[in-house]
Parts: structure tokens; C-alpha cells; sequence
């Protein structure tokens, strides 16, 4: 059973990186096609990360209360049908409306999907097995690059979409091999009042980040706010809390998400914005600029595997930590390059910053997964996924943001590439800034593990 397990979580910790990254590279193409503007081209992928933070932590619960896998499979179900009439997209918002299902897949199957291995293996072979399982995460963020840009120049973008169900189908009749359940929390109930008001309140948070240029801006950021402390007074008090508070007491939990937050909104916003530099600044083509991309992956998936090995040998966090710092020197490196600047120098930031992540993603899911109960591991698997997330999502914030500042609601062109040029920089800088608080975050931890 564990080996297919194994299997199940690379195809399916592949299918989803690759559909975002191959996406990326194709995102100038199209906007052109489908005449999208610079701000509503950023939406594309930061609305498919907020609806995955709003349903992280709801599918996790509910794969503690009826089951992991069976949460898992219908994820997959839902991402591949999804995926499959995205390729049939004729405007930019038929495109944003149907990639949110299949942002619900997804948050269904990465809900859930390192709480099923967390259920399977001891705690002394999960970091091995996060480890082969970031293969396949890392494996789709090489590929998705490489192949979006070759394919979207041979034959368009809409073929991604179409590869991409293609792999959901498979990966479908895998996972359908394996019959055995996990659902330690069947008989609780669930928080529909907490999933309704974290929902709105991180909805809320993030849509003020594209409007902060705006009056009400600041307005929806306070309301949103208000609407998360509102939550944690529900929790406190309700018999099944969609979160139970007191897991935030345990210091290796709660760090280790604020940390995972940090680490992986920057490689996803530092993906985002190399497409555009590459694409606009340097004039690199889709399949060029997917190989450049695809290089921080490269080293990820070298590291990450080795990384999770020695998770299971030595304390994870001297591997998150050292994990931040290599972060953070690359994208310090990364935000003071532009157009002029040598090749080989971006590539080895780049490689640096990569080499940073691999060694941080692996310990960091091994010792915040197996710092709760048993009960609580899809919860804790389903914050940490959210978390990461929502980092995503700030991370794009930003970048919205400043392009917004810089360039304004328009399309990219030649007239405004040195306003894009600027807007990218400044949004490495606090990036790098954000980072370096990071490394401070991992250093903390609960001094003994509950599982």
C-alpha cells in the first residue's frame, strides 16, 4: 500500500505545479490572444491561489472528519474536467472563471495530500517520503516551464490544458487502485459559521491588496482583519472548531507556518515576475525564458529529496534555517539585476535561490505536520498548505500592486517596460526584506514534538 501511495502523491503533487508553471510562461501569450491588461493578467494566477486559501483548511477538516483519500479523489476529479475545458477558453474571464474550479481541485487534493502520507509512514520515515514526494512538486515546476514554452510556440497554449487532463486522468486510475481510508475525526461535526467567516475574511484580505491604490483599499484590509479576529473568538468557543486554537500553543506549529508562508510566496511570486522580466526586459522567448525558470526547480529537486532524508537524522529546523538564508541571499542578488546584467550572474541567483527552497520545503512539512495529534493531521497538513498559500497570494499582492503603481491598468508594452523594469526590482527588494525576517521565524520551535 505504501508504494502506491508513493505513486498516487508524485503524479499527483506533479499534475498541479506543472499546469501553474507551464501557465506562467504562456501568461504574456495569452494576454495578447485573449487582450488581457498587465492587471488583469495578474489575476489569472493569483485567483486561482486565493480560492486555494479559502478552501485549504475546510477540505483538510473534512478529510479528518470523512476521509483523506476520498477528499483526495474527488480533488483530482474536479482539477481534470476543469483542466480540460480551460483549453476551450475564448476570454480572459471565461478562462478566470473556470480556473477556479479548478483551483478547487486542487485545494482538495494538496488539502489533503500530505495528511494521508503523515497517516501512512512513522515519523521517522516521513521526511524521506516528503521528500520523494517534492520530486513530483519540483518535477511539474522544471517540466511546466520547459514544455509551456516550447508547446505554447509550437502549437498554443490551449494545449497545456489539454495535456494537463490527460495526466488528471491518469493519475486518476492510480489513486483508485488503493482502498484503505483515513478519517480519525468522524464523529465531529463540521464548522460551516468558521469556514464561512475565514472564508470572507481572507477574501476580503486579499482582494484589498489589487485595490490598495484605492480609497477603499485600506478599508477592505481592516474589515478583513476584524473578520479573522472574529474568527478566533468563534473558535475559542465552538465544540469543533474548524481550527482548534490551541494548536497555535505549540511553537514549532505555528512558526513553522509563518515561515512556510514567507518561503514559498516568494518562489511563486519570483517565478511570476522572472516570466515577465525575461519575456519583456531581456526579449527571451517562451521557451528560453521556460528553461531559465525552470533552473530554481532543478535545484530543488536535486536538494529537496536529500533534505528530507536528513529531516529524519538531524533537527529540521538547522535545515529550515539554513534553507532561508540561501533564499534570501539569492533574491537579494535577483533585486539589484536589469537589462545589462550578465547572464551567468542571474542564473546562479537564481540556482541559489532555488538550492534555498528545496532545502527549507521538505523539513519544514515534516515538523509541522508532526508536531499535532493524529486527529489534527489533516487540519495541520491543510494550514500549512493555506498558509503557504496565502503567502503566495501576498506575494502576488505586492507585485500587483507595485505594477499597478508603476505601470497602471494598461497592457505591457515598449513604452512602459522601464516602469515595468522598476516595478519588478521594488518588489524584489521588499521580497528580500520580507525573507530575511524568515530566517529569524525558522529558528523557533517547541522543544518537544507531539508525534
Amino acid at each position: 500500500m505504501k508504494k502506491k501511495i508513493i505513486i498516487a502523491g508524485l503524479l499527483a503533487s506533479f499534475l498541479t505545479p506543472f499546469v501553474r508553471a507551464s501557465l506562467n510562461v504562456a501568461l504574456p501569450t495569452i494576454a495578447v490572444e485573449l487582450n488581457m491588461s498587465a492587471v488583469f493578467l495578474t489575476w489569472l494566477p493569483t485567483l486561482y491561489l486565493l480560492v486555494n486559501a479559502i478552501l485549504y483548511i475546510p477540505f483538510g477538516r473534512l478529510g479528518d472528519l470523512y476521509g483523506r483519500k476520498r477528499i483526495f479523489q474527488y480533488g483530482l476529479i474536479i482539477f481534470t474536467i476543469s483542466s480540460f475545458f480551460s483549453a476551450f477558453s475564448i476570454s480572459g474571464e471565461m478562462l478566470l472563471i473556470i480556473r477556479i474550479f479548478q483551483s478547487i481541485g486542487n485545494a482538495m487534493i494538496f488539502a489533503n495530500l500530505y495528511a494521508i502520507i503523515t497517516s501512512a509512514f512513522p515519523v521517522n520515515e516521513r521526511g524521506g517520503v516528503f521528500g520523494v514526494i517534492s520530486i513530483g512538486v519540483f518535477g511539474g515546476l522544471i517540466f511546466g516551464p520547459v514544455l509551456g514554452g516550447l508547446l505554447t510556440e509550437l502549437v498554443g497554449w490551449r494545449i497545456l490544458f489539454a495535456l494537463d487532463s490527460l495526466m488528471g486522468i491518469v493519475a486518476a486510475i492510480v489513486i483508485s487502485q488503493f482502498k484503505y481510508e483515513w478519517a480519525e475525526a468522524t464523529s465531529e461535526k463540521f464548522d460551516i459559521i468558521g469556514a464561512i467567516i475565514l472564508s470572507t475574511s481572507l477574501t476580503t484580505i486579499i482582494y484589498s491588496f489589487s485595490t490598495f491604490d484605492q480609497k477603499y483599499g485600506l478599508f477592505l484590509a481592516i474589515a478583513g482583519i476584524i473578520g479573522l479576529s472574529l474568527f478566533y473568538q468563534v473558535e475559542k468557543r465552538t465544540e469543533f472548531p474548524l481550527i482548534p486554537m490551541e494548536l497555535f500553543n505549540n511553537k514549532t506549529f505555528t512558526f513553522g507556518n509563518i515561515t512556510g508562508l514567507i518561503n514559498y510566496g516568494v518562489f511563486v511570486t519570483l517565478t511570476f515576475l522572472l516570466n515577465l522580466y525575461f519575456q519583456y526586459i531581456k526579449g527571451f522567448d517562451p521557451f528560453t525564458t521556460g528553461l531559465i525558470i525552470a533552473l530554481p526547480s532543478l535545484s530543488m529537486i536535486i536538494v529537496s529529496p536529500l533534505a528530507g532524508r536528513l529531516a529524519d537524522r538531524i533537527e529540521p529546523t538547522t535545515l529550515t534555517t539554513a534553507g532561508m538564508i540561501l533564499t534570501t541571499i539569492g533574491l537579494a542578488i535577483m533585486a539589484v539585476i536589469n537589462k545589462n546584467t550578465n547572464l551567468i550572474v542571474e542564473i546562479g541567483s537564481i540556482l541559489i535561490f532555488g538550492c534555498g527552497i528545496g532545502l527549507f520545503y521538505s523539513p519544514n512539512t515534516k515538523a509541522v505536520v508532526s508536531s499535532v495529534e493524529k486527529r489534527y493531521f489533516g487540519v495541520a497538513n491543510a494550514t500549512l498548505s493555506n498558509m503557504r498559500s496565502m503567502g503566495q497570494i501576498f506575494g502576488m499582492g505586492i507585485a500587483m500592486l507595485m505594477i499597478s503603481l508603476f505601470i497602471g491598468n494598461v497592457e505591457i508594452s515598449p513604452a512602459n517596460y522601464i516602469e515595468l523594469s522598476q516595478s519588478i526590482r521594488t518588489t524584489l527588494i521588499i521580497l528580500s526584506l520580507i525573507c530575511s525576517i524568515g530566517i529569524f521565524t525558522s529558528l523557533i520551535k517547541e522543544n518537544n514534538q507531539t508525534t
